[in-house]
């Protein structure tokens, strides 16, 4: 049976797709699956982090992105706005690096990855972090 050609071309695209479409994902490579004892171990830290006296049963944790030594946490707290806490662990213990606030244009991303790179994160968590940030057209 002969097939045309814009048949096996089209089977080629539909094959190829999802490989394409996974690599154009930043955030692909990046564990983004947020535990109950992953919230129980940064949740203390954040609190601990903040002015005032917050307890760690008042942080929302609702996304973490970990990458190598890593972790960038989205959470709300009661005396801020919601942020993103970095934490590098590469001395043993996870130690607070900064907190980023807010959310960015698309053209920005590029200059937000210099940034978190800039605390010592690793290109791929910066470039999910920045994608994740920067969504406004």
């Amino acid at each position: 049976m002969l097939r045309s050609p814009y048949a096996a071309l089209a089977t080629l695209l539909l094959t190829a797709y999802p490989l394409v479409s996974q690599a154009a994902d930043p955030c692909s490579a990046i564990d983004q699956r947020l535990t109950q004892d992953l919230k129980t171990q940064f949740a203390p830290l954040i609190a601990k982090s903040l002015e005032g006296n917050v307890k760690s049963s008042k942080i929302d944790i609702d996304s973490i992105m970990r990458s190598g030594t890593w972790t960038i946490v989205h959470a709300f707290t009661p005396v801020s706005d919601p942020g993103y806490f970095f934490f590098d662990s590469s001395t043993g213990d996870n130690v607070l690096k900064d907190v980023w606030g807010g959310i960015a244009e698309k053209g920005e991303a590029p200059e937000i990855a210099r940034w978190a790179r800039s605390l010592g994160a690793n290109k791929a968590i910066s470039a999910c972090f920045a994608d994740t940030v920067a969504v406004v057209e």
